[in-house]
């Protein structure tokens, strides 16, 4: 690793993730994922007249509506990702997988689900190499939007925070 990488912590963990092997690193990435909305929609009803019990109502609603929109999306990221990935470290520069299905090493385009509901990810690109033991891989993330990198980063602080607590209580 070279001065002006940055390295980012690390956390163990066992979340999903989905691949693909991909062309080369400047390709379109098949996952176009959404970097918009900073807040929720009902929080712009805060200052209306509607009432309370009607934005409580639209917001189960929207959350409800996530469920439905995540199921769905997982069934496409099947069809557009075939290797299932199980990631078992993660951190922003890349990650460690255990998989089955990828057989040998080459550039991958990898969506990570950082949540199950509502669905929450992030995809990157990277170099796909062979890690310690039988069908773990390791990637270096090579090519990441800035809000995937975020998202990945923030997963990795919240479980190092829940890691901490469960510390304490022990």
């Amino acid at each position: 690793m070279d001065r002006n990488t940055p390295h980012y912590a690390s956390v163990k963990t066992r979340i999903k993730g989905h691949g693909r092997i991909s062309s080369s690193l400047e390709s379109q990435p098949v996952y176009r994922g959404f970097t918009g909305m900073k807040k929720h929609p009902a929080a712009d009803l805060d200052d209306s007249k509607v009432p309370e019990w009607l934005m409580v109502y639209v917001t189960e609603l929207d959350r409800k509506l996530d469920q439905l929109l995540g199921i769905q999306n997982k069934k496409d990221l099947k069809q557009n990702f075939p290797f299932d990935l199980e990631i078992i470290k993660i951190s922003g520069n890349g990650m460690t997988f255990r998989s089955e299905t990828v057989t040998a090493p080459g550039l991958m385009e990898v969506v990570v689900e950082i949540e199950q509901i509502p669905l929450r990810l992030a995809g990157a690109k990277g170099h796909v190499e062979a890690g310690e033991g039988k069908n773990i891989w390791t990637i270096k993330f090579e090519k990441i939007r800035e809000h995937d990198l975020e998202s990945i980063i923030q997963f990795v602080f919240s479980e190092q925070r829940e890691i901490i607590r469960t510390e304490k209580l022990g």
